[in-house]
């Protein structure tokens, strides 16, 4: 499994365009069927938009179910993981 630490990758977690940089990388594990562990360490809280234009884009194209196959989040604060379910139930309910 690969590993992607965010941090070195998103310059932040505010726009659609830190959103759009993370969906690029990301759509190839999806397209090869390979997980990636992404490594949520130090990384600041996500706004809307980067989760709409990364995220959001993927479960849109792909599906949760998918999703949930090949993305494995690690270092994931309380916070985060709240957020991502927060979001996750907003969009998909």
């Amino acid at each position: 499994m690969k590993k992607l630490v965010l941090n070195e990758v998103v310059k932040g977690a505010y726009s659609n365009a830190d959103g759009f940089t993370l969906l690029c990388i990301l759509k190839t594990y999806f397209l090869n069927n390979e997980e990636v562990e992404v490594c949520m360490l130090g990384f600041p809280p996500m706004s809307s938009s980067f989760f709409n234009s990364s995220f959001g884009e993927l479960i849109q194209e792909f599906g949760i179910d998918k999703f949930k196959a090949i993305i494995k989040f690690k270092d994931i604060t309380k916070s985060q993981v709240s957020q991502i379910k927060m979001y996750l139930d907003f969009h998909l309910h």
